[in-house]
């Protein structure tokens, strides 16, 4: 089967280290499989290419920002040419595809949606053209957790798909003992609380209340420290946080082997506003790490609180520390929560069952 992937960039967020999972997985099973990327070809967009397999086909169609009939015409030529018995398109990509439904196509198109459905597509113009495509069957829509299933039903009044995300298991790499060290120099002793933050620097992870209950946290629990991973807390908005963060609190910048500070920490902290699936809560608990998050997206799916993991009553400051130090006190086991990982989350089932839909689709065809 000839896979093609579509999506606008490919960053080092969540849903592109989820494709890199996902085409590999079907590299392996013997699929002919190419990611393509809109956006040009900069060291930015295409940072999570390092991860993928060598023998799947990487390109950019260098389209910018903005949606004309030329550049609509351009991914119906570049489709066409690839001609994949599977389009699998990420992001908010389906306004591009126009160019591919003026005419009769072999082409079955499947449509990841990686977030809450309100906020994947604020344009109501643009709704009204997905809710027509996939009514008429034209896409088939695929939401990532029971929270975004019911978002979808909202917004568009009809029913998808549901493929809970899964990620790849993680193995240490070759700079593990070296981050061991410098971890170590961050440490009051061995019995210092390591707690992890992986996101880049942007509103929607709420990331200044973060800091400001971890600060809380700190007045209760003073042997504890927070590692930051993700980029952005350099620039303006992440100078406010910084300001904000007790000493404690430690932003290490973009890291390409986030595993082995996971591997190293001991609670992982997504303190969001909204999420779909989070793939970092995911490399979590591969890695036993015991998740504090709000109940927001997915996470309200992946975790039972004080069972697989702890949940705050809301997103606020006040509540996000008493997770917090509900946390600190009674840590999970790692090994259970690599159990439950395996057995719920692993790239495995979650490509198996992509690949039952691919073959659904075209069977009724």
């Amino acid at each position: 089967m000839r896979i093609l992937h579509l999506l606008y960039e490919f960053k080092s967020g969540g849903a592109e280290r989820f494709v890199c999972d996902l085409a590999n997985w079907q590299s392996e099973a013997g699929h002919k499989v190419s990611v393509c990327i809109l956006r040009p070809m900069t060291i930015e967009n295409s940072f999570s290419r390092r991860f993928l397999h060598p023998g799947i086909d990487f390109y950019s169609l260098n389209i910018s920002v903005g949606i004309t009939p030329a550049k609509i015409k351009a991914v119906a030529r570049a489709v066409k040419s690839a001609s994949p018995d599977i389009l699998h398109c990420h992001h908010n990509i389906v306004p591009y595809l126009l160019g591919l439904m003026i005419r009769k196509n072999d082409i079955r198109i499947v449509h990841t949606i990686h977030s809450a459905s309100e906020r994947a597509n604020k344009n109501s113009i643009e709704r009204a053209l997905c809710r027509c495509l996939y009514l008429r069957k034209k896409i088939t829509p695929v939401t990532i957790s029971n929270v975004n299933l019911k978002s979808f039903e909202r917004v568009y009044g009809l029913s998808a798909a549901c493929i809970p995300n899964g990620r790849a298991a993680l193995e240490a790499s070759s700079a593990f003992l070296e981050v061991r060290d410098y971890v170590n120099t961050l440490k009051r002793d061995e019995k210092t609380k390591v707690f992890i933050h992986v996101a880049r620097c942007h509103p929607v992870k709420n990331q200044i209340m973060l800091v400001q209950a971890f600060n809380e946290l700190l007045k209760k629990f003073d042997n504890c420290i927070l590692l930051v991973l993700g980029s952005g807390f350099d620039g303006p908005e992440g100078e406010a946080i910084r300001k904000a963060a007790a000493p404690a609190v430690h932003f290490l910048g973009e890291k390409e082997n986030v595993q082995d500070y996971l591997m190293l920490s001991d609670y992982f902290c997504l303190s969001s506003f909204s999420e779909g699936l989070s793939i970092s809560l995911l490399e979590a608990l591969a890695c036993g790490v015991t998740p504090v998050c709000t109940p927001v997206g997915g996470n309200v799916d992946v975790i039972s609180d004080a069972k697989t993991g702890y949940l705050s009553r809301d997103v606020s400051t006040e509540s996000y520390a008493e997770a917090l130090c509900r946390s600190a006190k009674a840590p999970l086991g790692r090994s259970f929560l690599r159990q439950y990982y395996e057995s719920h989350f692993s790239i495995d089932a979650c490509a198996s069952a992509y690949q039952s839909l691919y073959e659904n689709i075209a069977h009724n065809d």
